[in-house]
């Protein structure tokens, strides 16, 4: 996976060094001076698009919204199952960026369970 990139601002775009005054996480408000958009998604219980691909899309920040249900994706697109993708707990949260961003995803999880994506070019 690309190495996660954090931007200060729209006005500077320039990246944050990681050190002892700013330490992780560091939150991404805007990449490229473009605002990230929301989306939710309801898992079925089978593996689902989570998103299409898409060669402009440079991040993809995916949250698990429940606390008591495991929920996985897929970076590539391929079939999605709990015990072959990347596993997300209840508030786990993962980020995606740079050219593996660009890829369809796919997701499952227990039926009726959501997850918060943003995305942003």
């Amino acid at each position: 996976m690309a190495q996660d990139i954090a931007y200060q601002s729209a006005v500077r775009r320039s990246a944050v060094p990681v050190s002892e005054a700013s330490p992780l996480p560091v939150v991404l408000t805007n990449l490229t001076g473009t605002a990230l958009v929301k989306s939710s998604v309801t898992m079925s219980g089978a593996s689902a698009e989570l998103v299409a691909a898409d060669a402009t899309r440079r991040i993809v920040i995916v949250s698990s919204t429940r606390t008591n249900a495991d929920a996985a994706i897929d970076p590539t697109g391929g079939t999605c199952a709990l015990d072959s993708g990347i596993p997300l707990s209840g508030g786990d949260t993962v980020q995606i960026t740079g050219k593996e961003a660009q890829s369809a995803m796919t997701q499952c999880g227990a039926s009726g369970q959501k997850l918060t994506v943003y995305i942003g070019a």
